[in-house]
């Protein structure tokens, strides 16, 4: 989907980017910047940055960065187009004058297809339990406690005794057999013909964000297996990326989320008032879904099950939680299974206090390591302590935490100091493998990770400042441009960067979109938003304003003949000396501004 360029400008001009951003993170005005935490890696010190004068974000941590429509896009995991859509509306903007290639217009008009024979299947299965056919499919969910609101606030429904039903259902409402095989409801043999696989389950829909039914879960009544049945993946639905109850854990904005494994433990706790309650579908909880609550800035309590299978998914949640900087806290609902029985047995009151007293996620999975060994054994004791130790990776990247975590599992569990960081190393991954340059371990402190090679993508100040001057003020250029050349600043991104903006500054038609538009290089681009951040000077006077850029000037020409000095070239020597005679020439002169004075 493409919209023309004067609706996007419209849209970008309606939609300041510290206004925008600031909505999703909390910035603080410093200079001509806004600072703040960054929402796209884990940090504890402010580097993310929003520059209103070229309506760019950057992040001097991770290296992310763009304009408003890219921020929306990474926030938000959405297409160009629908970032576009989502800016536009919050401007109060009518979404128009949409152009589409032939290709992205069946493409969208086929999802919508799929969504909708989703969504007519849905009414189909909740009509379907309500009558004479799906009597033992509502039987199943009252007898699991359910009310009739909360059954038609979820949607619930019956597939029927046979995979037939829906299918001519779906067919009389003239949808064609490979549209209905293409939304995940139906297959096709030479035994049963077009059969619904769902057939003889209790249904569950997935809705998406946008309230749109996506896919199915089904909840086979009987002995039959697999137990539990999901929509495979299809165009519109994609079960990594998805979470069960998300779309209205979300719309309640709580602080935090419950993560649940099951439907029944999230609509269980949605009846009892738990409105933030979500699960994976059908799989192990994953790196996207973490991704996904990490955007919306939650703390995380883990509801899982308190046998062994749910000991073994809670480590692998804290594992994608902590990799995304959230150490989620685990709920313990002994001696009941799951939320769903918890509460039945218990009620709403017990299970507010159990979520009180949460306990911190990874050390509660510490606790369970040791309950399934024989600590009066020398090697089970062995076995454990590595074991425990090893976990503390997790939280690699951030010596702080883990040295933190390393501190409390000391005291918790009565280990040295020394027999951390023995085990530490004996655990190291091996993208943390041992190098000589590394210090020793000392105490419990964690190995760091190695410091890759240092990139040539490197600049200074004074060159940033002056790339941001000229490309705030063009004018400056006409100046700029008779002591330097694109090729005098540093080599990598900040000289690309420099030839770009020269190149369009000659031919006088400068602008931030069209600059990035030449950036073809995805790092370069996000190296852009840094270099170009640099607050340009804030000068009340014209006498002041000249003495700043001719340090500026000097400063980037110094830096010039710091990086020839570096260079194989043969003539090096009288290169240099020429480029100092030119700098004390500057030093001791004043800036031409004419051809006049250039003669």
């Amino acid at each position: 989907m493409r919209f023309s360029d004067e609706f996007i400008e419209e849209v970008k001009s309606r939609n300041d980017i510290a206004d925008v951003v600031g909505s999703y993170v909390p910035l603080k005005k410093k200079g001509n910047n806004y600072w703040g935490l960054c929402p796209f890696h884990n940090e504890k010190t402010a580097s993310f940055s929003v520059y209103p004068p070229k309506q760019m974000y950057h992040c001097f941590g991770c290296g992310e960065g763009g304009g408003v429509i890219n921020f929306v896009m990474k926030y938000e995991n959405v297409s160009f187009a629908e970032a576009v859509r989502i800016l536009a509306e919050r401007a109060g903007m009518e979404v128009k004058g949409m152009e589409e290639t032939g290709e992205e217009k069946a493409r969208r008009a086929r999802n919508d297809i799929l969504k909708q024979i989703n969504s007519d299947a849905a009414l189909f299965f909740m009509n379907n339990l309500y009558s004479e056919h799906g009597k033992k499919g509502l039987e199943y969910l009252k007898n699991r406690g359910l009310t009739d609101e909360t059954i038609r606030h979820f949607g619930l429904g019956f597939a029927g005794n046979n995979g037939k039903a829906v299918v001519e259902h779906l067919r009389g409402k003239g949808y064609a057999d490979d549209l209905i095989i293409a939304a995940g409801l139906a297959t096709n043999s030479e035994t049963y013909g077009m059969s619904c696989s769902f057939f003889g389950r209790v249904m569950f829909p997935i809705i998406s964000t946008e309230k749109k039914v996506i896919g199915f879960g089904g909840r086979v009544l009987g002995s039959g297996e697999p137990k539990y049945l999901n929509t495979s993946e299809t165009p519109i639905f994609d079960k990594r990326r998805n979470l069960y109850g998300y779309n209205f854990a979300r719309r309640a904005r709580r602080k935090y989320y419950i993560l649940c494994e099951g439907y029944m433990d999230v609509i269980s706790m949605h009846q009892a008032g738990f409105d933030s309650a979500i699960a994976s579908l059908g799989t192990a909880f994953t790196e996207e879904q973490a991704a996904m609550i990490k955007r919306d800035g939650c703390e995380v309590y883990l509801a899982y099950d308190m046998d062994e299978a749910g000991e073994k998914a809670a480590l692998k949640a804290v594992r994608m939680l902590t990799a995304v900087g959230i150490t989620p806290k685990r709920i313990s609902m002994k001696p009941c299974k799951d939320p769903d029985e918890f509460l039945t047995k218990n009620g709403k009151e017990e299970f507010e206090r159990r979520l009180e007293s949460a306990e911190n996620g990874f050390l509660y999975i510490e606790d369970m390591v040791r309950a399934r060994y024989n600590l009066s054994d020398p090697e089970e004791r062995y076995k454990c302590e590595r074991e425990i130790v090893e976990n503390l990776w997790m939280f690699s990247g951030d010596e702080v935490r883990m040295n933190s975590y390393a501190e409390a599992i000391v005291k918790r569990y009565g280990y040295t100091a020394s027999e951390v960081s023995k085990l530490l190393e004996e655990t190291r991954p091996r993208e943390y493998a041992s190098r000589d340059h590394l210090p020793k371990l000392t105490a419990y402190s964690p190995p760091k990770k190695p410091v890759p090679k240092k990139k040539d993508n490197v600049w200074t100040a004074a060159e940033s400042s002056l790339l941001t001057w000229i490309t705030d003020e063009p004018d400056i250029y006409s100046v700029v441009r008779r002591y330097l050349k694109a090729d005098d600043f540093s080599p990598g991104s900040c000289r690309e960067v420099a030839r770009a903006a020269f190149e369009l500054l000659e031919a006088g038609n400068y602008s931030n979109d069209v600059l990035f538009e030449k950036l073809e290089d995805e790092s370069v681009k996000n190296d852009a938003t840094g270099i170009l951040q640099n607050s340009a000077p804030d000068i009340d006077t014209p006498e002041k304003r000249l003495a700043m850029l001719k340090d500026l000037i000097i400063k980037v020409m110094e830096r010039k003949c710091e990086l020839m000095g570096r260079s194989d070239d043969p003539e090096k020597e009288l290169k240099i000396f020429n480029c100092i005679l030119e700098i004390d020439k500057l030093k001791s002169g004043k800036l031409r501004l004419s051809d006049e004075e250039e003669g």
